[in-house]
């Protein structure tokens, strides 16, 4: 349920005020009639979406401070994480952006554009953190109907895939330098973020591993990973195993190694995980396919055949590709087209300059044609 009128009235009257400003003043800055600001501060009209977005905007605050049904005292989960003395500028910097996403999501879900809500169920674990993170993988390959069959190739078809079928959220944009991605779980939004600055098996794997951050509960709080293959705490193994087993099914490997590994068939792997030499080897060790020093065997090998094989020109284009949070932008999209957001917050999510944006989404004008000119002749 959207914030009530006399919540939303209450708001703006109290941002008026911490701003030093009059609602004359706020009245002649946004272009709005001063009764018509005076009926909607005393409950007697509503406010429209657009005067709302100029109202923030003018007063230096957020929609969702002024829309957000919920507790104006409980931070969101970003905000606590920022708060914590020790956070680096960048750590800030990406803190900030999943902030915007999380308050564009309350919008949008204020002002009645819903969507499919995430389908990730909180799972009870059993046996050590390894053991959690394949069986979760297993389990939501399964409730996603994947079974052990190959995922897409393509970051931008793998992330349409989970977010379809899961309901989540999934970007691909720069993060600041050492952070491989975040994810974030809040009021129904599971939102995986990936820095595309990274190698696309890396962004890969990056991805997985945040996805097994959300099916497992941690992004509840907001988890930010500086380096996936870095930290050693239970829940980035269970991360990383997750990872592991949902890019790399245990059935499909042994139906692809019947006999033993051959370089041909570790070329065809990659092919089909779209993983690192690295992240195959330890996956073919830990399914008990080969031993350890099988396992360093293949970390060590480094023919033409590997450098070269299929898939690796799509991977070296995928560095630095950008993508947003493609439930995001779709309802976004649909609250512009519908007049119940100015263009702003969709520019913020894009990240491109308001004016462009909205250069592109209005209509050309259409000239008149000349009386001497046939337009059959240009329909041909």
């Amino acid at each position: 349920m959207a914030v009530t009128r006399e919540i939303l009235a209450e708001r703006v009257r109290a941002a008026i005020t911490a701003a030093g400003r009059t609602q004359l003043s706020l009245a002649l800055e946004i272009g709005l009639d001063h009764t018509a600001l005076s009926k909607a501060l005393n409950g007697t009209r509503n406010f429209k979406s657009l005067e709302v977005a100029l109202i923030a905007e003018h007063l230096g605050i957020s929609m969702e401070d002024l829309l957000s049904e919920s507790d104006a005292s409980t931070p969101a989960p970003a905000m606590a994480a920022r708060a914590q003395p020790d956070v680096s500028p960048a750590l800030r910097e990406a803190l900030e952006r999943s902030d915007r996403l999380l308050e564009l999501h309350r919008l949008l879900t204020d002002l009645g554009f819903g969507w499919a809500e995430t389908t990730l169920d909180l799972p009870e674990f059993v046996g050590p953190p390894h053991r959690q993170g394949a069986d979760l993988a297993d389990r939501l390959r399964r409730e996603a109907g994947l079974g052990d069959e190959d995922l897409p190739y393509q970051l931008s078809d793998l992330s349409e895939l989970l977010e379809k079928r899961l309901g989540l959220d999934v970007g691909f944009e720069p993060l600041p330098t050492g952070l491989d991605g975040l994810s974030l779980s809040s009021g129904g939004l599971g939102l995986a973020l990936v820095s595309s600055g990274i190698a696309a098996t890396r962004q890969r794997f990056t991805l997985a591993h945040e996805l097994g951050h959300l099916a497992a509960g941690d992004s509840q709080r907001l988890t930010v990973d500086e380096d996936v293959f870095g930290r050693r705490s239970p829940d980035e193994i269970r991360a990383n195993a997750f990872a592991a087993a949902f890019l790399m099914p245990e059935g499909a490997i042994r139906e692809a190694v019947p006999h033993g590994v051959t370089e041909e068939i570790i070329v065809d792997l990659l092919s089909r995980f779209g993983v690192s030499l690295d992240a195959l080897a330890f996956r073919l060790h830990n399914v008990g396919v080969v031993d350890a020093a099988g396992r360093d065997r293949i970390r060590s090998l480094s023919s033409s055949r590997i450098a070269l094989r299929a898939g690796r020109a799509r991977d070296l284009q995928a560095r630095n590709d950008r993508r947003v949070p493609g439930n995001l932008l779709s309802r976004g999209i649909e609250a512009y087209v519908q007049g119940s957001i100015s263009v702003r917050p969709l520019a913020d999510l894009l990240k491109v300059d308001p004016r462009d944006l909205l250069d592109e989404l209005t209509p050309p004008a259409r000239s008149p044609i000349p009386p001497e000119e046939d337009p059959l002749e240009y329909s041909l």
